[in-house]
């Protein structure tokens, strides 16, 4: 074997969610399932003074997560570019848009943030589950007033 050659691990996707599941609840010990994953994201910002997006320093695999506290739904991005991982709760009045292959929402702080999605498949699958996952997050009364 040549001394450039990388060790690449030969894992099937079960191992891999395994893996991943694992350290996910390194980070947080109240995940319980992996729902979607997305191989690469990286993350914008959008400035409202200027109208302007800027590339935040978070690029890595999104993971869209059921945990067993509340809130019961968050997507995390495993940031590769440092220690800081991005985690978004996703509640009933989380709004976003689909422009694929970017996905822009506004978080509870109410920044305006865009994941822009290297396969862009996986930003139209990750959108679908987020509506879903909204509207199950909207408590009963809600939905019958």
């Amino acid at each position: 074997m040549s001394q450039n050659a990388k060790l690449m691990p030969n894992l099937d996707e079960k191992s891999t969610k395994v893996l991943n599941l694992t350290v996910l609840q390194r980070i947080d010990p109240f995940v319980e399932e992996i729902l979607i994953t997305a191989a690469h994201v990286t993350l914008y910002e959008f400035n409202v003074d200027t109208s302007q997006w800027s590339r935040k320093d978070v690029e890595g695999s999104l993971f869209v997560v059921k945990r067993n506290a509340q809130p019961r739904f968050q997507f995390i991005v495993m940031n590769r570019r440092n220690t800081d991982n991005l985690v978004e709760n996703l509640l009933a009045d989380f709004e976003y848009e689909v422009q694929v292959p970017y996905l822009l929402y506004r978080n509870a702080a109410q920044e305006v943030n865009g994941i822009w999605f290297y396969n862009a498949r996986e930003c139209e699958d990750v959108a679908n589950l987020f509506s879903r996952l909204i509207f199950y997050s909207i408590p009963l009364l809600r939905i019958l007033i």
